[in-house]
């Protein structure tokens, strides 16, 4: 009784040989098996594999039409695309069928509709080849993810720095850096988003920031100020690529309070951390 429960989990090469050719069938290849009577010609193959891949992209890009159709509700003012880059749109998100990713290329739709050139064709290419884990790791650098109005970037601040005096010109600079791997994005994490081309490889500086003067920054649909107490201190970041600040556009970033804590321990007693939610 107990031998025979353990094998209803056994996978035989049977049973994964099996699940090779459903996926392959669903895909519109018809495997020639021995013994199998009457056996469509390979043009008939052929045929059935196209026809099976333009109903499915027919499909995909309905799915993720529709998405966008159901959030254009929401926007005010509608224009419409380039030609060229709606051409380009529906040969790429064709090939998408996961949900998550399909709802990515609806949102992308959406906000070039809003804002025509708001998505580069290299953007759209990138987009494209993000396996569902890749745009996973993306979602978790939104989250910790902060926006600068004034310069319209994005940035992932990390720690700061304190530059030595030119009295103390010798003397070893003061650091303090967040540990993000306790949010969620470690180190390969970030090497991924780097190859992928999100992420610069490396760490930004701020220039020296005024004492007394808060940098304003929106984390998370929160606005923050990160006032600097004293000399001679900059944050250290890592900056999103040109492509990278366009994806982020599609992601919706939700509040991090981890992240928050490991922030102000990193940055605590040189800086004052604020937020205010609005």
């Amino acid at each position: 009784m107990h031998s025979s429960h353990r094998e209803q989990y056994i996978i035989t090469p049977c049973r994964s040989r099996s699940r090779l050719v459903q996926s392959l069938e669903a895909l519109g290849i018809q495997i020639p098996l021995h013994g199998k009577q009457k056996q469509a010609s390979l043009q008939q193959r052929v045929e059935h594999r196209q026809l099976a891949a333009v109903l499915r992209h027919q499909e995909n890009l309905e799915r993720i039409v529709q998405k966008a159709l159901e959030k254009s509700d929401q926007v005010l003012s509608i224009n419409q695309p380039h030609q060229d880059w709606l051409e380009h749109f529906l040969e790429l998100a064709e090939r998408t069928s996961h949900p998550r990713m399909q709802e990515l290329w609806a949102r992308v739709l959406i906000i070039e509709s809003k804002a025509p050139g708001s998505f580069s064709f290299r953007t759209l290419q990138l987009l494209a080849s993000l396996t569902p884990y890749e745009a996973t790791l993306l979602r978790r650098a939104k989250n910790i993810t902060s926006f600068e109005k004034r310069t319209a970037r994005h940035k992932i601040i990390i720690g700061f720095q304190q530059k030595p005096r030119f009295t103390r010109a010798f003397s070893k600079k003061i650091t303090g850096q967040a540990n993000i791997a306790k949010c969620g994005l470690n180190y390969p994490d970030v090497l991924t988003l780097v190859e992928l081309g999100i992420l610069h490889s490396e760490l930004i500086e701020t220039g020296i920031l005024q004492a007394r003067h808060a940098v304003q920054m929106q984390l998370a649909g929160q606005r923050i100020a990160i006032t600097p107490l004293e000399k001679e201190l900059v944050l250290t970041y890592f900056r999103y690529t040109p492509t990278g600040e366009e994806l982020c556009r599609l992601i919706k970033s939700t509040q991090h309070e981890r992240y928050w804590e490991e922030l102000g321990q990193a940055l605590t007693p040189k800086f004052l951390l604020q937020q205010e939610t609005y």
